[in-house]
């Protein structure tokens, strides 16, 4: 008798544990998934996305560089090495940040797969 009330607390305690277990992979992914999605949102500003708008306005820039009389040929040339300088620090800034969104999406589409595997797992019955 005694063994078998010791079986029978021994499986509640079983399903109970897996329980835990599975809840916790659950709130782990999830906060997993929060934080990716806040990290995307928080780098879509650093996103070049209207780029031929920015580069036409980098241009822009350097022909009104060009156009002023006031300042002679070598700070015009130092001016339109800094806002070259600038575009391209921009361009490398968006890249970064749209390499580390790709694998931000990439981490979230794991763990909604994991998350998809640890509801479907059934535990085997005892015997």
């Amino acid at each position: 008798m005694e063994n078998e009330s010791n079986g029978s607390i021994d499986r509640n305690h079983g399903r109970y544990g897996v329980m835990i277990k599975k809840s916790v992979v659950i709130i782990l992914a999830v906060m997993t998934i929060l934080i990716c999605g806040w990290l995307i949102l928080g780098l879509v500003s650093s996103l070049d996305i209207p780029s031929n708008k920015n580069d036409q306005f980098a241009s822009e820039q350097k022909w009104r560089v060009d156009q002023r009389s006031d300042i002679d040929s070598c700070e015009k040339q130092i001016i339109k090495n800094q806002i070259d300088l600038k575009r391209a620090n921009e361009r490398q800034i968006s890249g970064r940040a749209f390499q580390t969104q790709i694998l931000a999406l990439l981490i979230i589409v794991l763990q909604l797969i994991l998350i998809v595997f640890v509801i479907l797992i059934r535990r085997k019955p005892y015997s």
